[in-house]
Formats: structure tokens, sequence, C-alpha cells
């Protein structure tokens, strides 16, 4: 199963901070603190193995599908932004 962080995103600073691309890592434990930090970072908690980015509504069975083919990913961060489009990122852990 895959745990599930989700948010909205309100202004173009967390577009930047959502903008994360495959390969990237973030910190962060909740959705708002949640940033991209290079890898070795020892901040670094989570990296991007995929990320989608789909019309709103997003559901649980969504995110399961669309990180389903992503054999790493145990969690997955979704932000809906203001024009109803959600980003959808699949998150390996790296430390707990």
């Amino acid at each position: 199963m895959i745990s599930c962080i989700l948010g909205f995103v309100h202004s173009l600073r967390d577009v930047e901070r959502f903008s994360a691309e495959i390969g990237d890592c973030v910190a962060g434990a909740a959705v708002e603190d949640t940033r991209i930090v290079a890898c070795d970072d020892p901040t670094a908690r989570r990296r991007v193995v995929y990320r989608e980015i789909r019309p709103s509504p997003v559901t649980e069975e969504v995110l399961n599908e669309t990180c389903s083919g992503s054999p790493a990913a145990d969690d997955v961060l979704w932000k809906t932004f203001e024009d109803g489009q959600v980003l959808i990122l699949c998150l390996e852990t790296l430390r707990p």
C-alpha cells in the first residue's frame, strides 16, 4: 500500500517547490514542509521515481494506479493547482 501526502497549490512559491522531476529528492515530513533538496543532503527523505499531471479529481485509486508502475514507490505526494490540474509525485523513501 502506498501512503498519501496531499495538499493544494495556491502560490508561485508552491508551484516552484513542487516542480520536482524524476530523480529529485525532497525533504520535509508534512506537505507544507516538503521541498526539493540535493539527494546527498541529510534532510532528503524521499526521491521522486515518477511524476504525472492529471485533471482533478484524483481519488486514492487513481493515486495507487499512477504509482503502481514504479515498484520503488512507497509514498505519493499530490498537489491540486488552482486550474484544477493535479501533480502526482510517486516517491521512494530514502530515510524514515
